[in-house]
């Protein structure tokens, strides 16, 4: 063979390894091993596919390790160009960034943070002290022993419950930001901040009847919309399909490790698969260049790219079914706690307003007495997300909990 013809084969030959990577990572997700390799694998793709290009032009090696220096210097500087333009925002646009969150470390499945519950599925890990860090954010997190993300003393005798999701623990923010424990600050009154990722109303349910509650006053239940999945499976009793075995748990926390920490082409790798670039790159070369080059000139003109992102707007019918299988878990609650209850919405990038709505319009019906709802979607703007994570910043924290003081005090809902 030729010269020539060799290198078209090396060609080919980096490139199929390079597409094992892009179109078949589910096969190294199974075990640690797996996982080493998978980080390994990347990079060396990466090199050799472009080695294989720049020899065609007796080009050395060290020009295909300088070019795959710069494209992830690229990447990341281009991801730091979307994150600033997007920071101050009145509307986030930030591309295919807004798939990010799948390659995020999720603090759920993170083994430092996490540990595995028979009907909870998993707890925050008691004792865990450890940061939690992304794109936009580097935040410690300490867990007492229950399993929440609050010192020891908040344990006894709270006045005040929070529960929630990853928004209410503080997922991007430092633990005395949380609205939780603001409030509880501003109020001068022991609040329990029992916030754990991804938990829908019913597991919050479930984790609220084992906290010692005698001394509570206040319960503040944080919803969002992918609580609807828990809700909705864990409320029908032929359907138990959301309940995490020690072996799911497992796996699913191997396959975390992917991400919790950086490895070399770890962001060019992401544009490529997200991208479909290996793929499109011969079915649509002309759209490929073109988004390129719209990616570029916003880059260079220090603006965000020009794409129109349609907000999420909840049909009718869709609010109707999250608000069913919320009050489903709510009444769960009400049967061993009759107090006094807020209820608040909080979504990823923004949140809107027809959630709230239709709840507190559900909750109106029966005449719970005890239950009042506050209006998140009034108070916090773009500029308190996070624009690729999509989590709410300090600054929208100190919003929540400054408008949960008002409503706490004008209402006296700490008072017996």
């Amino acid at each position: 063979m030729t010269h020539r013809q060799i290198g078209l084969i090396s060609v080919f030959a980096g490139y199929l390894l390079l597409a094992i990577t892009v179109y078949r990572w589910q096969l190294f997700t199974h075990f640690i091993a797996t996982i080493v390799f998978f980080k390994g694998l990347v990079p060396v793709a990466f090199v050799l596919f472009i080695w294989a290009v720049i020899r065609l032009f007796k080009l050395p090696f060290w020009a295909a390790l300088l070019t795959a220096a710069g494209l992830e210097t690229a990447s990341y500087l281009y991801i730091r160009h979307t994150i600033e333009v997007n920071t101050n925002a009145d509307r986030h646009e930030v591309g295919v960034l807004s798939k990010w969150v799948n390659y995020r470390d999720v603090i759920q499945f993170n083994r430092h943070f996490s540990s595995y519950s028979p009907d909870l599925g998993y707890r925050l890990r008691p004792g865990a002290d450890d940061v939690h860090s992304s794109l936009e954010y580097s935040n410690a997190f300490k867990i007492n022993s229950f399993g929440v993300r609050d010192d020891e003393a908040s344990l006894e005798n709270p006045k005040l419950v929070f529960v929630g999701d990853s928004f209410t623990m503080g997922w991007g923010v430092d633990q005395d930001q949380t609205y939780a424990d603001q409030t509880g600050r501003k109020l001068g009154v022991k609040t329990l901040n029992a916030g754990i990722s991804s938990y829908g109303t019913y597991r919050e349910m479930l984790l609220f009847s084992k906290i010692k509650r005698d001394s509570c006053r206040l319960l503040v239940l944080q919803y969002c919309d992918n609580d609807l999945e828990e809700n909705q499976a864990r409320n029908e009793p032929a359907n138990q399909g959301q309940l995490l075995t020690p072996a799911t748990f497992d796996n699913t926390a191997v396959f975390n490790r992917i991400n919790e920490t950086y490895y070399p082409m770890r962001f060019t790798y992401f544009f490529v698969r997200e991208k479909d670039l290996l793929k499109r790159i011969w079915t649509s070369p002309l759209q490929v260049f073109g988004e390129i080059g719209g990616a570029l000139s916003a880059w260079v003109k220090g603006e965000q790219h020009a794409v129109v992102t349609p907000p999420d707007i909840k049909t009718p019918e869709e609010t109707r079914l999250h608000t069913g299988y919320f009050y489903k878990s709510l009444a769960k609650i009400r049967r061993y706690y009759q107090g006094n209850i807020i209820v608040l919405h909080l979504d990823g990038r923004y949140t809107r307003p027809e959630m709230i709505r239709a709840f507190e319009a559900e909750g109106r019906q029966p005449g719970d007495a005890h239950l009042y709802f506050l209006h998140t979607d009034e108070l916090l703007s773009a500029h308190d997300y996070y624009p690729v994570d999509g989590h709410i910043k300090a600054s929208g924290h100190a919003k929540i909990s400054d408008a949960l003081v008002k409503m706490i005090r004008e209402k006296a809902l700490l008072t017996p």
